[in-house]
């Protein structure tokens, strides 16, 4: 009997994973399945238990923590637990770049400063 909370929808993408440590070490996977608090995935070598990483997908970042990882015939899988996500990064990226093209003339503009003159009291004691 299978006691998951949450039903596994079965993916098949290949995914950019940093997993992070020191130094940080970058490998690449293939997702297998997600829920909505994990994914689990394949890979060629194993990946200790505790080890938290950041998973890039093309307008997604993903950062979670190795729950499991066991021998799956001839690779490994590891089930991890989603901690945070980022999604719409490719919008996020052109707001950033409209904003500073706005900012840009305002920059690049004469710098104003302002002086306090007192011109009534001028010569006067």
């Amino acid at each position: 009997m299978d006691q998951r909370r949450e039903a596994r929808i079965q993916a098949n993408q290949s995914v950019a994973i940093t997993l992070f440590g020191d130094p940080d070490v970058r490998i690449c996977a293939r997702i297998k399945n997600v829920s909505g608090k994990g994914i689990g995935l394949v890979l060629d070598a194993p990946i200790a238990p505790g080890t938290a990483l950041k998973m890039e997908l093309e307008d997604t970042l993903l950062l979670g923590e190795v729950i499991y990882c066991r021998t799956d015939e001839t690779r490994y899988y590891a089930g991890v637990e989603l901690e945070h996500s980022l999604c719409g990064l490719g919008e996020l990226s052109r707001m950033v770049a409209a904003f500073n093209s706005e900012m840009e003339p305002l920059e690049s503009g004469p710098q104003r400063t302002h002086a306090m003159v007192d011109g009534g009291h001028e010569g006067h004691k």
